[in-house]
């Protein structure tokens, strides 16, 4: 019985697996991952936010906050309003953002903060309770792509009229991967990997996939909790 389970186990993960490689191949994960940075709320109404909404996403230096960061920066100088970082307590993190806005032009007394809460659910309700005001004000709220769709619908969950989503997406390169006219060096019988599909989209999308599966289940168990 028991060999049994571990074999239709194993036959299970490695079909998911097989699956996995051949959507990498293919453009697929770069549209699941857009689809997920879209804004649920989004019309072609002009929309004009009194406040920009911060979530936070890991420690500082980090990859994930430091585009955030960038931008948050960018629309609230654009906006000309103020900040509300959302992150869990830590009193060198808020220090290291709170610097890394103010080089980008923000005034400390344009930031404000909200500690409470280390998940999307719990921040939203916390930010509710802690800035009441902000439940009927316009607010344009950025985070990560892929974490975009499920902060928005937790936000109109409880009950916030007038928000609106900015992903922090990054940016593509433009210039020439390839290898050709490179002094490389090494071991000269092992031929270069020319292509830049199997030395980088393969594996960036491979891990996109992993990204966009993660936040599709947490998508099914905030629905299922009622909590989007």
């Amino acid at each position: 019985m028991i060999r049994k389970t571990l074999r239709y186990l194993f036959v299970t993960l490695g079909a998911i697996l097989l699956l996995m490689i051949i959507l990498a191949l293919t453009p697929a994960p770069f549209y699941m991952h857009y689809h997920l940075g879209d804004d649920p709320n989004e019309t072609e109404m002009p929309f004009y936010p009194k406040y920009i909404v911060m979530l936070g996403g890991a420690g500082m230096p980090s990859e994930s906050n430091l585009i955030r960061l960038y931008y948050t920066a960018q629309f609230a100088n654009h906006y000309e309003t103020p900040v509300v970082l959302v992150h869990p307590k830590d009193s060198i993190c808020q220090a290291e953002m709170t610097k890394a806005l103010t080089c980008q032009g923000i005034e400390h007394d344009r930031i404000l903060y909200m500690t409470d809460g280390s998940n999307t659910r719990s921040q939203v309700l916390e930010l509710r309770e802690q800035f009441p005001d902000l439940i009927s004000t316009p607010i344009l709220v950025v985070t990560s792509p892929e974490n975009m769709r499920r902060t928005i619908k937790c936000f109109n969950k409880v009950g916030f009229s007038a928000v609106r989503g900015a992903s922090a997406r990054e940016a593509t390169v433009d210039f020439d991967l390839s290898l050709k006219k490179q002094k490389l060096d090494g071991n000269e019988t092992i031929p270069n990997v020319e292509s830049t599909n199997m030395r980088y989209t393969f594996w960036n999308y491979f891990k996109l996939e992993t990204t966009c599966f993660r936040e599709y289940c947490a998508l099914a168990y905030y629905r299922i909790k009622g909590w989007i």
